[in-house]
């Protein structure tokens, strides 16, 4: 997964930077959306969104590697605190998200990358509930089934983000 997510976050950028440079060249009618003005500012929405994510990956790894060693060493205390990173990391990412408007070229993309942030928010919820009844010697079992089928689905969305993005 470590390594799928920092390929993935290169070869965005790589292909952000690219689209930013080709421009609207493939494009036979241009229209005035299409101004070199437009083009420009709409490059620059695409790049800062891509640093965006990329800066949300690294915290977003940060929380998941915390998440893997507290439940390694059965450590439900530290657990239920990365989860609680994990949740409340994905909706801020989340709300950084909806502030850019990207090109049409990475509008699918950038939506993949909010359901994956949904989905990795509703896996820290999920861990956060097991953590706490796994504390308090009730279970969790139940609740650690239900992250890990979100957090797989996070990271499906991820790849699809990716794949969307030109980056294969």
């Amino acid at each position: 997964m470590k390594k799928y997510i920092y390929f993935a976050l290169l070869l965005l950028l790589f292909a952000l930077i690219g689209w930013g440079v080709t421009g609207s060249k493939n494009d036979e009618n241009t229209s005035l959306s299409d101004s070199p003005l437009n083009t420009l500012q709409s490059t620059h929405q695409d790049i800062a969104w891509g640093i965006n994510v990329q800066k949300n990956l690294k915290i977003l790894k940060a929380d998941l590697d915390g998440v893997s060693n507290a439940a390694n060493n059965s450590d439900y205390t530290t657990l239920a605190v990365y989860a609680q990173q994990t949740v409340n990391d994905t909706q801020n990412a989340i709300q950084e998200n909806d502030q850019y408007t990207v090109s049409s070229k990475l509008q699918d993309a950038q939506n993949e990358w909010r359901m994956a942030l949904q989905e990795y928010n509703s896996a820290g919820q999920f861990l956060l509930q097991g953590a706490n009844e796994a504390k308090n010697g009730t279970g969790g079992a139940e609740y650690f089934q239900k992250a890990k089928i979100s957090q797989n689905s996070g990271t499906d969305h991820l790849k699809r983000a990716s794949e969307l993005a030109g980056i294969t």
